[in-house]
């Protein structure tokens, strides 16, 4: 029974500090972005396929690049920003993404660096077309194929890294916008239902607590 106790007491505790150690994270916002409509089809992949778009500008501590394709189940894609020849960063995402936008995490970038050139590639298993979007252009600003040829513009592209705020900085305004589009609106709706997981977990321990003390 007493193993039990320190259990629990240890469960607990990890529990607290994994929400602190959460809490006390930045999360990921976009670092940089070029103003470009996304709603313009450049290029539609039916097939494994590269592609390739210079003059653009990594920012210093990006962790993700995210690429304006298209898929209900999204192939693998892999992505490298290259400056001359040298490989600045790179990184994959795995099969099975959903939407308009597929984010890929790459290695931190350490200092800013332009102009780049980003290269994705994507390896298709079926055939679901993949569409790229962005905005059009002429063939001297396009992105290119892996061949080399002029897509018919310019891929939407979005720089991720972490913010200036922590999560636990950010609470109030998390809680605010939780409680909006509700029957009853408002910041206590958040903080009702955090004192409600609070008080299950206190009744659940006490009983558990309390079942271990009458066994005994």
């Amino acid at each position: 029974m007493r193993n039990v106790k320190i259990a629990l007491a240890v469960s607990l505790g990890m529990t607290a500090v994994a929400i602190g150690l959460v809490l006390s994270e930045s999360p990921v916002t976009v670092l940089a972005s070029k103003s470009v409509a996304t709603n313009e089809v450049v290029t539609v992949n039916k097939r494994s396929a590269t592609a390739c778009q210079a003059d653009e500008r990594l920012p210093r501590g990006t962790l993700a690049i995210r690429l304006s394709l298209g898929a209900f189940t999204g192939p693998r894609v892999s992505v490298a920003a290259l400056s001359g020849t040298r490989v600045v960063t790179l990184g994959e995402r795995g099969s099975g993404w959903a939407g308009q936008t597929v984010t890929v995490p790459v290695r931190a970038v350490a200092d800013a660096v332009s102009p780049v050139k980003i290269c994705f590639a994507l390896t298709l298993a079926g055939d679901e077309p993949v569409p790229l979007y962005g905005s059009l252009t002429g063939p001297a600003t396009a992105a290119r194929s892996g061949k080399g040829e002029a897509l018919k513009g310019r891929m939407a592209i979005e720089y991720l890294g972490a913010g200036r705020s922590s999560w636990l900085a950010l609470a109030s305004s998390v809680a605010r916008r939780m409680g909006l589009g509700r029957a009853w609106s408002g910041t206590w709706v958040a903080l009702l239902v955090l004192m409600l997981m609070l008080a299950d977990t206190t009744l659940a321990s006490r009983l558990i607590l309390r079942e271990l003390d009458g066994d005994g």
